[in-house]
């Protein structure tokens, strides 16, 4: 995980060259998943139960489907299978889910800073690999937002060579020079 530390330094350097609110949400993930992880769970269960009762080792209906919950609740309750099954969640439902968690963080956010204030918040999910940018009213009138894909580009590339500690404040630091332009302290 990311060190709170590094990115308020870095939010907090931001903020002495503009005067726009920068909010910056690195989340684990944006969903617990567990409705995929529970039919996953189940999938499998039903496949050892088919196979074992395909192969005459049990017939008996109620342990085949001791078997079947057996494995569902496997799933469920081993923390270490959780990040491979979230994995195979389809890639269009996880960052569906990302980016409805960073609109809930930015309803969140505004709701606290006046409506005059330029805000723009910063969402990185490290499970779903997602990032996403969403600029306020007053900032998405002067930045268009294929700048800030721009940052995000910049931002994943940076992911792979740099970490996540250092991409995050280099991000950062790049919004801050954007919104200095048009937002100065």
């Amino acid at each position: 995980m990311v060190n709170e530390h590094i990115i308020a330094t870095a939010i907090t350097r931001a903020k002495h060259t503009t005067s726009a609110e920068i909010v910056a949400v690195v989340s684990k993930a944006s969903d617990t998943y567990q409705s995929y992880v529970l039919l996953y769970g189940l999938m499998l269960g039903s496949m050892i139960a088919m196979g074992l009762w395909a192969e005459r080792f049990v017939t008996d209906f109620p342990l085949l489907l001791a078997v079947q919950l057996g494995v569902t609740m496997m799933f469920s309750l081993l923390p270490w299978l959780h990040k491979p099954l979230v994995r195979l969640v389809p890639k269009h439902v996880r960052y569906r889910r990302a980016a409805h968690r960073a609109f809930e963080e930015y309803l969140v956010v505004t709701r606290h800073i006046s409506a005059a204030t330029p805000v723009l918040l910063f969402y990185v999910s490290l499970a779903e690999r997602y990032a996403h940018i969403l600029p306020g009213r007053s900032v998405r009138e002067k930045i268009p937002d294929r700048e800030w894909d721009a940052v995000i580009a910049e931002f994943t590339a940076s992911m792979k060579t740099a970490g996540l500690e250092r991409a995050c404040t280099g991000a950062i630091s790049r919004m801050a020079a954007m919104l200095a332009a048009h937002f100065p302290r």
